[in-house]
């Protein structure tokens, strides 16, 4: 049986494919994409076809039709809530597993390109440790990925958590045993794994997964402390406006809240928030805020200003200081961020993803002198910080790295029993 790994993520989304030798090669997923490789995790409802497209096209689409249509980004964060069951696109109501099909379909091809009978296959689907914390909405993200992937074609699909799935790439690389704790710090969630690793491949892995568990911060938090911290003056954060009654009342703060979060941003876009930033705007302290706010809004230039934010962070990996430079339509802002204020803002984040590690590893009933490697994957694994962090709390001798778009993908496709189908 041909075994494929489905790394279905908040930002990318990958496809690994088992071969014959027992290795694990990536399945180029979207062509048009700068690594064919990965397939970004967003959808653009385009008005010319009258239809979804994904990844790349649906950021060429989107642009080409100056941002008219419909674009669904972080559509993962969305599985666990039960609140979110359907929406209107243009003329029809979409479930939240007939959009997550859409990104999934991608996978159903390349998968025919790769197998002979793709119909056998296996596929293990990743899970975080923590969609959401409460078993109910836990089952229902599982029950709404595993609709999506039967609305596209594939077959059956079992589940394995990110991180074991992580290890398991990474013990494909040792020739001796070791505890190992995998750290897969994604755009959702941070996630934690300790496991035997090394001296015995394939069959029941339950007894070498020591513990796991996760908490639900990410890439997509940082980029929130951004927003709050050092954008969201230029749209209105921390200026008033005066009530009917003639009191000062400060800036809505759900406004502000939604701001920070991108795939929070269409909900703005209602008749009730524009006739409640036109009546703010009246009396505002700051109306040249409530433009550029109308502006972003109006324009959908949203998913541009975050991937500023993403290049001024990726920016911050190798130097100390980055500008967020954003300029589209008449929105004009330059905004200098150092590394030690970016450090500074994400520092609570951080201390409650390391009270979940040492969580973890109390649970294995492990302390950090104990583990002999720790594995980190995922795009915010790869903060300065998260690394010092990482170092001061294992050795940096210890530390270890592979391709971190990819590495959960390729452990998915090698799982074999460690995965099942709950």
């Amino acid at each position: 049986m041909e075994r494929f790994g489905l790394d279905f993520g908040t930002t990318n989304t990958a496809l690994a494919h088992a071969r014959d030798d027992g290795a694990a090669a990536l399945v180029p997923l979207d062509p048009r994409a700068p690594d064919p490789r990965v397939l970004r995790s967003l959808l653009y409802y385009a008005i010319e076809r009258r239809g979804f497209v994904v990844g790349q096209d649906a950021i060429d689409a989107y642009l080409a039709e100056d941002m008219e249509g419909t674009l669904i980004q972080s559509i993962k964060t969305f599985l666990g809530e039960a609140s979110f069951e359907d929406t209107f696109v243009v003329d029809r109501r979409w479930r939240l597993e007939d959009l997550v099909a859409v990104l999934f379909r991608p996978v159903r091809a390349a998968m025919a390109r790769t197998a002979a009978d793709p119909a056998a296959a296996r596929v293990v689907v990743g899970r975080p440790a923590v969609y959401v914390h409460r078993p109910e909405r836990e089952a229902l993200a599982r029950d709404r990925v595993r609709k999506a992937a039967a609305l596209a074609g594939l077959p059956p699909v079992a589940f394995l958590y990110e991180p074991i799935a992580a290890g398991l790439a990474y013990e494909a690389s040792l020739d001796h045993r070791e505890v190992a704790v995998i750290a897969d710090l994604g755009g959702g969630t941070s996630d934690f794994t300790v496991m035997r690793l090394g001296g015995r491949r394939g069959g029941d892995r339950r007894d070498d997964i020591l513990a796991t568990g996760g908490v639900q911060i990410g890439g997509d938090t940082f980029d929130a402390r951004i927003v709050w911290a050092k954008l969201a003056r230029h749209f209105g954060g921390g200026s008033t406006y005066r009530s009917m009654e003639g009191r000062t009342l400060p800036f809505p703060a759900h406004v502000i809240e939604r701001l920070g979060h991108w795939h929070e941003i269409p909900f703005l876009r209602t008749p009730r928030t524009r006739e409640l930033l036109a009546r703010v705007r009246a009396t505002a302290s700051d109306r040249g805020a409530i433009d550029r706010l109308q502006e972003l809004l109006d324009g959908n230039y949203a998913f541009f200003l975050f991937e500023e934010i993403e290049r001024a962070k990726s920016r911050l990996s190798v130097a100390d200081d980055a500008t967020i430079a954003f300029h589209m339509g008449a929105i004009h802002l330059d905004e200098r961020l150092t590394r030690a204020e970016f450090e500074r803002l994400i520092a609570p984040e951080l201390d409650r993803v390391w009270e979940r590690l040492h969580a973890v590893l109390a649970e294995a009933g492990v302390v950090p002198e104990g583990v002999d490697a720790v594995f980190a994957t995922g795009g915010s694994a790869q903060i300065p910080v998260v690394q010092r962090r990482l170092a001061e709390t294992f050795g940096a001798d210890r530390l270890r790295s592979e391709d971190w778009l990819t590495t959960v993908a390729a452990g998915l496709a090698l799982a074999g029993d460690a995965a099942s189908g709950g």
